[in-house]
């Protein structure tokens, strides 16, 4: 997933660069993303959730307290081949996915990606958007809910968590 695409993303949240500029000089704290969490756990559609995502996707990209690593394997159903409708659906679940990453992260007291808990949020918020919009549909999410279903969602995130381990080894080794 290249940044201009996960750019694109959080704007269809409503979150606009120039707002994340501004609002950059004064950081997050960890109170107000546990309070934007809380929202978007409780009421992901209602009046304040585009204002906790962006809280949400700031306190991720600024705080030291936690990592979310962006890639097609932790967020397979950002593409930016979709829908307008669609786009939309799926950066919400970008943000629920952050938000559970995060919150799992600030839990543990370990700065460690947690795919897991991020997937979980947002399936969560998958379900109640099909109650909402019924002829909305995202595979991604649906094969992740499989995952679910089979009890094989934890030990497939903790494959992408092997995978990005190596990654960022070799990385480091350049």
């Amino acid at each position: 997933m290249n940044h201009r695409m996960v750019c694109a993303l959080v704007a269809a949240l409503g979150v606009a660069t120039t707002a994340l500029v501004a609002a950059s000089a004064k950081p997050v704290t960890k109170k107000e993303v546990l309070t934007a969490i809380e929202v978007l756990e409780k009421d992901p559609f209602g009046d304040r959730a585009a204002t906790a995502a962006r809280v949400v996707a700031r306190f991720g990209e600024e705080s030291e307290e936690v990592f979310l690593y962006l890639s097609d394997d932790t967020l397979p159903w950002m593409s930016d081949d979709v829908p307008p409708a669609q786009a939309e659906a799926r950066a919400l679940l970008m943000a629920v996915y952050f938000a559970g990453n995060i919150k799992a992260q600030l839990e543990r007291k370990r700065v460690e990606d947690d795919p897991y808990s991020g997937w979980l949020l947002a399936i969560k918020t998958y379900r109640e958007m099909r109650k909402r919009q019924a002829q909305i549909r995202i595979p991604e999410i649906e094969e992740l809910m499989e995952l679910e279903r089979a009890g094989r969602l934890k030990a497939h995130a903790e494959t992408i968590q092997q995978k990005q381990e190596e990654q960022s080894r070799r990385e480091r080794m350049i």
